[in-house]
C-alpha cells in the first residue's frame, strides 16, 4: 500500500517536541533533546529541616558509618535538569541533618551541564564534588579525571556493606558503574535506570485482532496491519535521529539479538560491518520507512513518545519509564488504552533489551570527595531509594527490592513493575568504551542516512566500521 503522505506529515508536525520535558531519556550525542523536570538551578542549598519533620527517619541510617565526621562541610552537586533531582530534593534535609554537610545544587540543561562538567574536570578546577555521569565515563576515566570509589568502600568509617546491600543493585547497573566492563573499579554509583520495553494501544490491537508481538517479525506485521487499516495513524514510530543515545540505542538491541555485538575484537574490529549489524540496520530502517511517520530519520525519543501519547501510532519500543512518565498521565490521549509489554525478540532468540544508567561520580580534583561519597552512598541506599519511589516521584529505581516492594507496585501498577523488573534482570547495556561518544556519534549518523533512504544499510555500516576503527588506529 502506498504511504499516505498527508497522514504522515500531520503526525510529524504534531508530534515534535511536545513531550520533550518528560521522562529521563536524555542521553547524549548531537541531536538529543533535554529532558526531565527542571530544578531551580539557583545553586542554593536546601531549606533544611528539624529531625521531627524529616521525610525519612534518621533511624533508617543506623549503619556502621561515621556519618558526622565531616560536620560543617559543604558539597557542590552538578546535575542535569532531571526527574531524579526533583525526586530526591525533598529528602536532602535528611542527609544534611544526618551528616552535618550542607548541599549546594548546580542544575543545568543537559548540554550546558556537559560543557561545564568537561571544563571542570579537564582544567582541574574541581568545582563539582558530585556530578552526573553518562556515556563519557570511560573517556573521563582514561583521562584520569574520575576518582575511583574503591578506597572509600574499603574505609570502615565510610562504608557498611551489610547496611548498603550492593547486591540489591541490578547487575546491569553495577556493570555500568564499573565502566561497562572496562574498569575493575567503581567509577560512581548508579541513580536511575531505563530499560527498553514495548508500548501498544490495546484498543487498536483488539479492533484488528492483533496479539502482542513476542518477536520482531510480529512487531512489523502488527505495524503493517495498523498502518494499512487506519487513516490517521501510522503503524509505528522509533528513534531515527542521530546521536549515541538516539537511533543506535534501539539498533544495538536488535544487532545483539541477531547474535552479533559491538567490537568483535576491541579496538581493531568494530563488528559494525558484520552481516548481523547490516541486517539489523536494514530491518530497522525499513520498518520506519514503511510504517513510520514522515521524517522518521529526525525523530528523537521525545518525538516518539509524543506520537504515542497523542494516539498517532499503534505501538513503539521505548524505555519503560516513559510509560509512567508520559503515556499514562492526564495529558496523554492514550492513558486508558496504552499497555506495556516486553521488547520483542528474534525467532528463537533471547530477551536482551538495552538499558541505560545515569550515575553520580566525583573527580580527583574535587575538594570533598569523601564527603561526596557519603552523599552518593546515602542517595543510592535502600532507605532513600525506597522513599524516592514510594513517597516521592521516582519511577526509575536501580534496586531490585524497590521493584518488588508492594507499595511501589501499587503506585505504578503490577504490569509496569513486573515487566520492567523482568526486563532489567536480563538487560544488556551498551559498553561505553573511552571513545564511544566519538565513534558512536558517527555510527548514528550513518544509521540516520540509512533511515532517510540516502544510503543502503551495507554501505552505511561499512563506513561506520571504518570510522570507528580509524578513530582507534589514528
Amino acid at each position: 500500500m502506498p504511504i499516505d503522505n498527508t497522514r504522515r506529515k500531520f503526525i510529524k508536525a504534531t508530534g515534535v517536541g511536545i513531550l520533550g520535558g518528560l521522562a529521563g531519556c536524555t542521553r547524549g550525542g548531537d541531536g538529543s533533546s533535554g529532558g526531565g523536570s527542571t530544578g531551580d538551578g539557583s545553586g542554593n542549598g536546601s531549606t533544611g529541616g528539624s529531625s521531627d519533620d524529616l521525610a525519612i527517619p534518621l533511624s533508617k541510617y543506623d549503619a556502621d558509618i561515621d556519618w558526622k565526621q565531616f560536620d560543617g562541610d559543604q558539597i557542590n552537586i552538578g546535575a542535569v535538569q532531571h526527574p531524579w533531582v526533583d525526586a530526591i530534593k525533598p529528602a536532602i534535609p535528611v542527609f544534611e541533618e544526618l551528616t552535618g554537610i550542607d548541599v549546594q545544587w548546580n542544575i543545568l540543561p543537559e548540554q550546558q551541564f556537559r560543557t561545564k562538567r568537561q571544563t571542570d574536570v579537564s582544567t582541574g578546577a574541581g568545582q563539582f564534588d558530585v556530578f552526573f555521569m553518562d556515556q563519557v565515563v570511560n573517556q573521563f576515566r582514561d583521562e584520569g579525571w574520575l576518582q575511583p570509589l574503591d578506597p572509600y568502600f574499603d574505609d570502615g568509617s565510610l562504608y557498611d556493606e551489610g547496611w548498603y546491600k550492593p547486591d540489591d543493585l541490578f547487575e546491569a547497573s553495577r556493570w555500568q558503574a564499573h565502566g561497562g566492563g572496562y574498569s575493575d573499579n567503581w567509577t560512581g554509583l548508579p541513580i536511575t535506570v531505563e530499560v527498553q520495553t514495548q508500548f501498544y494501544r490495546k484498543d487498536l490491537y483488539d479492533k484488528h485482532g492483533l496479539e502482542v508481538a513476542e518477536t520482531w517479525a510480529q512487531h512489523r506485521e502488527n505495524a503493517k496491519v495498523i498502518h494499512e487499516n487506519e487513516s490517521d495513524i501510522v503503524g509505528t514510530a522509533g528513534r531515527g535521529q542521530k546521536g549515541y543515545g538516539m537511533n543506535i540505542y534501539i539498533l544495538n538491541t536488535l544487532l545483539r539479538q541477531k547474535g552479533t555485538k559491538l567490537w568483535t575484537e576491541f579496538p581493531t574490529d568494530s563488528g559494525l560491518d558484520t552481516q548481523g549489524v547490516i541486517e539489523a540496520a536494514d530491518w530497522y530502517s525499513k520498518l520506519l520507512q514503511d510504517y513510520g511517520p514522515e521524517g522518521a530519520s529526525t525523530q528523537t525519543w521525545s518525538d516518539v513518545q509524543a506520537t504515542m501519547a497523542e494516539g498517532n501510532t499503534g505501538h513503539i519500543v521505548a524505555d519503560a519509564n516513559m510509560f509512567w512518565g508520559g503515556l499514562t498521565n492526564d495529558e496523554s490521549n492514550v492513558a486508558d488504552t496504552v499497555r506495556i509489554a516486553k521488547v520483542p525478540k528474534p525467532e528463537g532468540g533471547e530477551l536482551n533489551p538495552n538499558a541505560f544508567n545515569w550515575q553520580i561520580s566525583t573527580s580527583k580534583n574535587a575538594s570533598n570527595s569523601e564527603q561526596a561519597f557519603l552523599f552518593m552512598l546515602w542517595a543510592t541506599s535502600q532507605p532513600t531509594d525506597l522513599w524516592m519511589h514510594t513517597e516521592s516521584s521516582g519511577v526509575f529505581s536501580v534496586r531490585q527490592s524497590v521493584w518488588e516492594n508492594e507499595d511501589y507496585r501499587s503506585k505504578v501498577g503490577e504490569d509496569y513493575a513486573q515487566i520492567s523488573l523482568e526486563s532489567l534482570q536480563v538487560a544488556a547495556p551498551d559498553p561505553f568504551d573511552r571513545k564511544y561518544p566519538e565513534w558512536g556519534q558517527r555510527y548514528s549518523e550513518e544509521l540516520q542516512r540509512t533511515i532517510a533512504g540516502q544510503k543502503s544499510a551495507e554501505e552505511a555500516m561499512t563506513q561506520a566500521a571504518k570510522v570507528a576503527e580509524d578513530i582507534y588506529s589514528g
